[in-house]
């Protein structure tokens, strides 16, 4: 029973309350114990009667890889399906490991004739229309406006996409926007890591014989790099990856504690995957990144600083016209709050990195606080679209905060509709944690938001800062030390008193998201690939 009440706390967001319920019963041979301890990040609420495979579950979550397979192993499951798996995810880390090509496949190089449009072949995670987030979002754009200047670009989605995340009744092709994206779906899926990342690579070939790219593009993270370096070994044609996070960093900040966190950035696996996409980056032909700051860390894992190319966050052209004040946007979204209502927030993942209690501590002390302009303490609102893991924690912080008057958290909003509840808020927040992976990964969110003409405020951390700082070295929002509910009150204040500073930041604001437009920033992956590719038929001219 504590198992089935843990998982209860666990699902509501009550993490602490999840372990103390573990807690009240060491020595349970409940399997729902064991499992729920490995969600909570928690090896020492393991009872001594656990499973072996709740155990070998638990070293592969804290990132001890091969303690995992050596449980297993020790106690004669070395041969089972479950150790098969993790043996397989294990290799595919280990330095120099390749996969294999089919025999008879291997192609040549396609020529590119004077005039003639590029075709690149991308190797994708996941897209649109079945994943809307940051990333399919950005490929789907980078797709669009790619071809605009005639590159014609297919995308290939990983092995089992989209019938693993549910989509049961999936076409083989989905057609959005005009733009192709492609689905590997065997009749047998791999019964491993590896065997289905080379039913990709297959899948990948059969697209190549068909339609004879350039280029192939491979996006973060390092298994779809292994499908582009096989491909790319078995045809000859060049290969650019894109890193768009770096896949250590977002696991460990995926971590529930900081004891947690702690203990995941020595792990094996934060090991092996920053040595191993280390390793692929610095074998493509060209690496594209979003920042400087990440491009800094490639370039310590061994990446050639000349083969880097930079490609920000853009913006679609749509976004700087056509605005709607904040109250058309909120009958447009059907967002009830008072006339007069000053709003501020974010349409964000409901994620711990994120950092949206700030956002509500800093709201509770402006709600609380005698010194608070009376007006601003009767029209101050939060609004937080989107949904994730952090969701039942902020709305519990908000009851205890006595705030949950003043706290909206909509969920999940369709992507067509997110625009609008951006200009639904007087200010957008972008508070994230300093961790890692906030001072390194660029979020979208930012420069959007002032595309739309709304003021940011936003954490002071390196790839936060670079998203809105201009060509001239122009800052175009308010930063804040990351994590201080003081400051961001602050800063609040100071923005809903002042109602011509938030009008000059939101016109300078838009002035600086118009160099950001998708339409500009592919030209860089356009020459990028146009490089590799004069770069391969030299190599072949010379070799012959």
């Amino acid at each position: 029973m504590t198992g089935a009440a843990a998982l209860g706390a666990f699902m509501a967001g009550e993490l602490v309350d999840a372990q103390r319920k573990l807690a009240t019963d060491p020595h349970s041979r409940s399997t729902l114990h064991g499992e729920v301890s490995v969600l909570l990040d928690c090896p020492e609420l393991l009872s001594d009667e656990a499973t072996t495979a709740t155990r070998a579950r638990s070293a592969w979550s804290r990132g001890q890889m091969s303690e995992a397979v050596d449980i297993l192993e020790a106690d004669g499951r070395g041969t089972s399906a479950y150790a098969r798996r993790l043996r397989s995810e294990l290799d595919l880390l280990h330095p120099g490991h390749r996969l294999s090509s089919p025999e008879g496949q291997v192609t040549s190089t396609p020529h590119r004739a004077e005039g003639e449009g590029l075709r690149v072949l991308h190797l994708i995670t996941n897209s649109l229309p079945h994943t809307q987030s940051g990333y399919s979002l950005r490929t789907h754009r980078i797709l669009c406006a790619l071809a605009d200047r005639g590159v014609r670009s297919i995308a290939l989605t990983r092995t089992g996409y989209p019938v693993m995340v549910g989509k049961v009744f999936a076409d083989d092709v989905d057609l959005v926007d005009g733009i192709e994206y492609r689905r590997a779906l065997p009749a047998s899926l791999g019964a491993t890591p590896q065997l289905r990342l080379e039913q990709e690579v297959q899948a990948a070939l059969d697209t190549v014989h068909e339609i004879r790219p350039h280029v192939l593009h491979a996006t973060t993270d390092y298994r779809n790099a292994l499908v582009a370096q096989a491909v790319s070994e078995a045809t000859g044609i060049p290969w650019v990856l894109e890193v768009r996070g770096l896949m250590e960093q977002t696991w460990i900040a995926a971590r529930h504690t900081e004891q947690a966190r702690a203990a995941a950035e020595s792990s094996e696996k934060v090991r092996l995957v920053r040595s191993r996409e280390g390793e692929l980056a610095a074998s493509a032909s060209a690496v594209v990144t979003l920042s400087a700051t990440m491009a800094e860390q490639l370039i310590e894992r061994g990446v050639d600083p000349d083969r880097i190319t930079l490609v920000p966050n853009g913006v679609d052209e749509t976004l700087l016209s056509g605005h709607l004040s904040v109250n058309e946007a909120r009958r447009h979204v059907g967002l009830d709050l008072p006339d007069g209502a000053f709003a501020v927030g974010a349409v964000s993942a409901l994620v711990d990195y994120e950092g949206f209690e700030t956002v509500l501590n800093a709201a509770g002390r402006l709600l609380h606080d005698p010194g608070t302009d009376p007006e601003l303490r009767e029209r101050l609102h939060v609004v937080l679209v989107g949904d994730g893991v952090a969701a039942p924690g902020l709305a519990e912080l908000a009851r205890e905060l006595g705030i949950q008057d003043r706290v909206l958290l909509p969920g999940r909003v369709p992507a067509a509709e997110a625009r609008f509840w951006v200009q639904s808020l007087d200010v957008v927040t972008v508070t994230r944690l300093d961790r890692e992976v906030s001072r390194s990964v660029t979020p979208q969110k930012p420069i959007e938001a002032l595309a739309l003409g709304r003021p940011v405020i936003l954490s002071d951390l390196p790839a936060l800062q670079e998203t809105v700082t201009g060509r001239d070295g122009t800052l175009h929002a308010t930063l804040i030390k990351a994590g201080s509910a003081e400051q961001l009150a602050e800063e609040i204040a100071g923005l809903a008193a002042d109602g011509e500073l938030r009008v000059r930041h939101s016109v300078e604001g838009q002035r600086m998201a118009q160099e950001r437009t998708w339409s500009a920033l592919v030209r860089r992956y356009e020459q990028v690939y146009t490089n590799v590719s004069h770069q391969k038929a030299e190599e072949n001219r010379s070799g012959e």
